[in-house]
């Protein structure tokens, strides 16, 4: 398979925000491109531009470790750094002999200095289990593992370069024994293949008897253009039965893909009273990111995650978003005065915003009664919320449940 070598100016991209779907503040992307050749994946659309053939021409990022390992020292806050991406496995087959990936897991080992999380297909990952368990113990370390089916067959035809279903667990099983947060994302969840009830009650009981901290569950979504052309192509070819069905359901021709959406209410429906009686949270949850974010940016990702659990529940979170908006704001506006004054101290902004806490101003902010008094609780007595039954876990108080649109 021909590697495409290069050498880009900068290992680590940063955000103003951590990502509400990875919780990092900053990423890295040894490769482009991936070796997995998932017939559904994203990444081969016209929007995320891979030079070349997206499964067979991977670029090598070559310079990334010695970037990272310049970058590393220089980072000023506390952050997630996440390895993967929607085009990129940080571990798919090239890893095990360029060891980009494994060498950046044993900077931040030595460094303990940042969190880190990796998403992957692979269980080549347990190469660095030892690496990523010196991260974990000192800062904290999430796996999120790849894994819509226990069907080998299904893998075969639709991941044929990925680790077997199989594996993947394992790989969950032994993170999670050596102490590390663990998810799956079940995602996409093929119509017809693998969204019927049954397979996605056995997924989610294999994710429970391996310890698995969430499941965050997905449909496919087909970008028109080569996305589209090359699933419809191995649907056509593996089951032509499914086309017309297929075909009819993204017939919208979204930009982002989307089927159409009584077709995601339905899937969503139906996997809800599954992972209900698992007690299965659909999200990182709570207790985990707590302990490896600063404040303020836990709240940022606090604050949006319970407008998913709130409105996925039915409840009306207008007034919940408008006090994330406010609040982000405000947030980006001290990270971007913290940036551009590098004369600042390291720990200006959670200094900044331990003041902000105790002087009143995040109340104004918020400009949300109940939700100052809840972000209070959780930031000054370490309160969790726990993402299944939306109460919140504190020592020093009795557990209830939360209403941020109820009058005061």
């Amino acid at each position: 398979m021909p590697l495409r070598r290069s050498s880009p100016r900068k290992a680590i991209l940063r955000g103003d925000l951590p990502d509400t779907f990875s919780r990092s503040l900053y990423r890295v992307a040894p490769y482009k491109g991936c070796a997995h050749g998932c017939r559904y994946c994203d990444g081969r659309a016209e929007k995320y531009y891979v030079e070349g053939d997206f499964e067979r021409d991977i670029e090598v990022r070559e310079s990334i470790p010695e970037l990272f390992a310049t970058e590393l020292p220089r980072l000023r806050e506390r952050g997630l750094i996440a390895f993967g991406s929607g085009v990129t496995d940080p571990y798919q087959p090239c890893e095990a002999s360029e060891n980009l990936t494994g060498a950046c897991a044993r900077l931040l080992a030595d460094s303990a200095s940042q969190p880190a999380l990796v998403m992957t297909k692979s269980s080549l990952v347990l190469r660095d289990l030892a690496a990523w368990t010196s991260v974990n113990e000192r800062c904290g370390f999430v796996l999120l593992v790849s894994l819509t089916s226990l069907d080998e067959k299904l893998r075969s035809l639709m991941e044929p370069g990925a680790s077997p279903f199989a594996e993947r667990l394992a790989a969950i099983r032994a993170f999670k024994a050596a102490g590390c947060a663990a998810g799956i994302l079940a995602m996409p969840l093929l119509p017809g293949i693998s969204d019927g009830d049954a397979s996605i009650a056995a997924l989610y009981a294999a994710a429970a008897e391996a310890g698995a901290d969430f499941v965050m569950p997905g449909g496919l979504t087909l970008r028109p253009g080569r996305q589209k052309e090359l699933y419809l192509e191995t649907l056509g070819t593996a089951r032509p039965e499914l086309l017309p069905g297929t075909r009819e359901v993204y017939r919208e021709e979204r930009p982002s893909g989307a089927p159409i959406r009584t077709a995601s209410r339905s899937l969503m429906g139906r996997i809800a009273p599954i992972r209900r009686e698992l007690g299965m949270p659909w999200l990182l949850p709570h207790r985990v990111y707590a302990r490896m974010l600063p404040p303020h940016d836990a709240l940022h990702l606090l604050l949006r995650d319970m407008i998913e659990l709130y409105s996925e529940r039915g409840v009306d979170t207008s007034g919940l978003m408008l006090a994330a908006d406010r609040y982000d704001a405000w947030l980006i506006g001290l990270r971007r005065q913290f940036r551009r004054k590098r004369s600042l101290p390291a720990a200006w902004l959670e200094e900044r915003f331990a003041g902000a806490l105790e002087e009143g101003e995040l109340d104004r902010v918020l400009d949300n009664r109940r939700l100052a008094s809840f972000a209070g609780t959780v930031l000054r007595e370490g309160a969790i919320l726990n993402f299944s039954n939306l109460r919140l876990e504190s020592p020093s108080s009795v557990t209830k449940p939360w209403d941020f649109n109820r009058p005061d």
